[in-house]
């Protein structure tokens, strides 16, 4: 999606157009759309200027649609939850900010608003680099001064009057005898002002000759050779001139005067008057300048790197040479005039390259810029969920979803569980309730896409779909219903009351048989032999000592048994007995005691197969065909049971056993 970033000053070649804030008061009172499918966009309505010396940074923005909630980045930093206005105190340097408006779905505005800018709260230091001696007699004076920060203007005070914008080098005057006074300052680019300027105090007296040079070099040149005018005022017929170089003696000359051969580095130019009686100027004029022959190196101080989640940039940038200043490229554009930090908005999604190099005042170029390529991605990941309960729907307790992530490392997770890595497909066996599902994809540069999806999960009883033989248990007297028609059970040996007989209370699912050791239920159930056959139950077992029957065939070749493993866990096992009467186990590894399991026991192909909560054990068992003309629940097991279901068919892969399975 489009949208407006902030971003003050820069040039053309080193930054694309400028965005400004809107005019509103961040939409507070505008009615904006409702519509939780759209993606929306995101404005800054109001954030701090481009060189701000304000440590505490304040930022508005707004959606074009009423329901977004918003994400907010400071310098990098991983999005968190943000809401308009949004403060924070930050270090002096050169900073960030992104939003990002996301809608009800968890999709995001592709291209987030951001801004760049920098603090500063401290003010520049002024520095004086050349001033009249204490004692002079010309009446035009030369002041030069600096600062410890660069891209900084300056103004001046003469004489205690009011502060004017001023350059270095310049001359000032004309000034009478007696005693002055001149003050300089700095001005950063945050609004700082040097609290204690920079002062230097002298007197002229003008009743001796005085030397003025017109023109000279002046900081750094890359000649080895110098050339000077010079007059003097007042000096009058037949002054002559002594100059000196590097504090050399004094020798005579005459305007103009040239220097050849200098040697690399800083010299000193001094010439003096002599008037046709012999008075001397006692304050020489003088010229100190610096032969630079080598080209400046630049250096990129800080900026993006890699691949990174903003379309915008910051760079800062210095040379290893004073006074010099910048050229910029973005992707290969012609060079052009710039400072640092350097800001860059709305760049294009993709790789970048940033090039700048130092020109120094002897107008020498870097000829080996410095580099620095990114790559800009702001797009999050799409995510697309492809099957799986659909919003709101009501499903059972076997939930499989499917997406499609186009880039990025995919984690899922269910209601307010972590996120951990999962590939194209999610599924999980849930209880009765609400949920929720969320899948995340995270792509290289940090973009984050989460969808969600909000269902329930139902759980019943098993039906009579598929069943042979099935009984609820929700019965209140002595005989137990098959709820396919067939044979009944009954509490204990028969339909009489009987000290065997379990208790009937709560089940799994309604009703359920409440074990003691000895108490059975009789099912003459008549199914005969099976060669392929299920059997599932609900269980709940207590951690009685030994190992105990919970289910067994009339003819003893298939049980479901019990095995205390600890006070407070069991075992549960499924056992039959093969054509060649031995008996295989197929068992669980430990459960705990005393609480409801699922079980699904199914014998076919010469595989017996054992799902307890929805996990499988397997073991191979050839023949058996256990004959199920009677099924007895109990005996010596203590616990209770709940929901018995037959079939004549064996259940044979995972998703069909769990689909069966609710968990609590």
């Amino acid at each position: 999606m489009r949208r407006i970033a902030i971003a003050l000053g820069g040039l053309a070649a080193c930054s694309v157009p400028d965005k400004h804030p809107s005019t509103t008061d961040g939409g507070a009172d505008t009615m904006l759309p409702v519509d939780d499918s759209a993606i929306p966009d995101t404005t800054i309505t109001s954030a701090p200027t481009e060189f701000s010396n304000a440590g505490s940074s304040t930022f508005k923005f707004t959606a074009s649609t009423a329901s977004a909630t918003f994400e907010c980045s400071i310098d990098g930093e991983s999005p968190l939850p943000c809401s308009s206005p949004y403060t924070r105190v930050l270090p002096d340097a050169s900073h960030s900010f992104s939003v990002r408006a996301i809608n009800k779905q968890g999709k995001g505005d592709d291209t987030p608003a951001e801004h760049l800018w920098s603090i500063d709260t401290v003010a520049p230091t002024t520095m004086l680099t050349e001033a009249p001696p204490p004692a002079d007699n010309s009446v035009i004076v030369r002041f030069s001064f600096r600062s410890n920060e660069e891209n900084v203007t300056f103004d001046c005070s003469l004489d205690g009057g009011s502060y004017i914008a001023c350059a270095s080098g310049g001359a000032f005057g004309p000034v009478g005898d007696g005693t002055h006074a001149f003050a300089v300052r700095a001005h950063d680019r945050a609004g700082n002002i040097d609290a204690s300027p920079a002062i230097h105090a002298w007197a002229v007296d003008t009743s001796s000759p005085d030397t003025q040079l017109l023109s000279g070099p002046e900081g750094a040149v890359g000649s080895t050779s110098a050339s000077f005018t010079f007059v003097s005022p007042d000096a009058g017929a037949g002054a002559t001139f002594q100059c000196s170089l590097d504090g050399g003696p004094l020798v005579a000359c005459a305007s103009p005067y040239t220097v050849s051969n200098l040697a690399r580095g800083q010299h000193t130019f001094q010439v003096r008057v002599r008037d046709a009686v012999g008075n001397f100027d006692p304050t020489p004029a003088t010229r100190t300048w610096t032969v630079d022959l080598d080209p400046p190196q630049t250096t990129i101080d800080s900026g993006p790197t890699g691949i990174v989640r903003v379309a915008s940039a910051n760079f800062t940038f210095s040379s290893n040479e004073l006074g010099v200043t910048y050229g910029c490229s973005v992707d290969g554009a012609a060079f052009a005039p710039c400072t640092s930090p350097q800001n860059l908005t709305n760049l294009a999604q993709g790789a970048h390259v940033f090039a700048v190099r130092a020109t120094d005042s002897a107008n020498h170029t870097d000829e080996t810029p410095a580099t620095r390529t990114w790559t800009v991605d702001t797009i999050a990941p799409t995510v697309t969920i492809t099957s799986g309960p659909a919003q709101g729907a009501t499903v059972g307790p076997r939930v499989v979803f499917a997406f499609i992530v186009s880039d990025g490392v995919v984690g899922c997770a269910v209601d307010a569980g972590v996120f951990a890595g999962c590939t194209s497909s999610f599924a999980a066996n849930l209880p009765a309730g609400a949920h929720v599902f969320r899948v995340r994809a995270t792509d290289a540069a940090g973009n984050i896409t989460n969808v969600v999806r909000n269902f329930i999960v139902a759980c019943a009883a098993p039906t009579t779909a598929g069943a042979a033989a099935l009984l609820h248990l929700d019965d209140s007297g002595q005989v137990l219903a098959n709820a396919v028609g067939g044979a009944s059970a009954t509490l204990g040996t028969n339909t009489t009351v009987e000290v065997v007989d379990p208790a009937l209370g709560a089940g799994r699912f309604g009703g359920g048989a409440i074990f003691a050791a000895g108490d059975l239920v009789a099912w003459p159930v008549a199914l005969g032999a099976m060669a392929d056959l299920t059997v599932e139950l609900w269980a709940r077992a207590d951690a009685a000592a030994g190992t105990h029957d919970v289910l067994a065939s009339g003819d003893g070749r298939l049980a479901i048994r019990v095995t205390a493993v600890s006070p407070t866990t069991v075992r549960i096992a499924a056992s039959i007995t093969d054509a060649s009467n031995a008996v295989r186990t197929a068992e669980s590894t430990p459960v705990a005691a005393s609480v409801w399991h699922h079980v699904i026991v199914a014998h076919s192909a010469g595989t017996l197969r054992l799902w307890v909560d929805g996990v499988r054990r397997d073991i191979a068992a050839s023949g058996g065909m256990p004959a199920l003309a009677s099924i007895k629940l109990g005996s010596s097991y203590a616990g209770a049971i709940d929901e018995v279901w037959v079939a004549q068919t064996a259940i044979a892969d995972d998703e069909a056993a769990l689909a069966r399975y609710c968990p609590l």
